[in-house]
């Protein structure tokens, strides 16, 4: 398919917001949930980026890197399980994350498809909206949270469409947007809250 050049630079703004989010988010980790929520924000942001430059590369008449476009659904799966983890910590065992990011990982080379890797995906980006929406003391910030939840679940409906016209393709990047604008600014929120929980991953509740 021949993407205009705006599509393809519209495809960087929700990496831009997801960065944005996760740059705000890990300071209010702690311990090692900092540590893994930092390399699990690390994975979320390269796998969006990757599929950003597959784009704009095609876009400018490049080489189709089928690579750089797979590699979101492999860098996410890991990715939103770490940082489901980590604010979920001390709760959650570590085993349980990497166990089921392993099993869809398997799954995905056992049948070739990617569906397993959604399903991890999907689990564990639900995971951590529901608890920075249970950690968010302010409405506006639960219903930014609740948002981005809603507004990923539309996306995974949007994207398993078997025809992707430039037309729903513009939708999905500007939900995007607007779904990982939320995420950081209910980020922010949280953090600007008072009181303002001192960390996250340190709190057993």
């Amino acid at each position: 398919m021949d993407y205009p050049l705006s599509l393809a630079l519209v495809d960087f703004l929700p990496v831009l917001a997801m960065a944005a989010g996760v740059v705000l988010l890990v300071p209010l980790l702690a311990g090692p949930a900092r540590a893994a929520g930092g390399l699990g924000g690390t994975l979320v942001v390269l796998g969006g980026a990757l599929k950003a430059l597959w784009k704009l590369l095609v876009a400018v008449g490049g080489p189709d890197v089928a690579l750089l476009s797979g590699a979101q659904f492999y860098l996410f799966a890991p990715g939103f399980a770490l940082l489901a983890w980590a604010v979920l910590r001390p709760g959650a065992p570590l085993w349980a994350f990497a166990g089921f990011t392993l099993a869809g990982l398997a799954a995905a080379a056992a049948t070739g498809g990617v569906w397993p890797l959604l399903v991890v995906t999907t689990v564990c980006a639900t995971i951590l909206s529901i608890r920075l929406l249970l950690l968010s003391r302010q409405l506006a910030g639960r219903l930014l949270f609740g948002f981005n939840l809603l507004g990923t679940y539309a996306m995974g409906l949007l994207a398993s469409r078997p025809e992707q016209p430039i037309a729903l393709q513009w939708v999905e990047e500007s939900l995007n947007t607007l779904i990982w604008t939320a995420f950081a600014v209910a980020v922010w929120r949280l953090r600007a809250a008072s009181p303002v929980p001192a960390t996250i991953g340190e709190q057993s509740s």
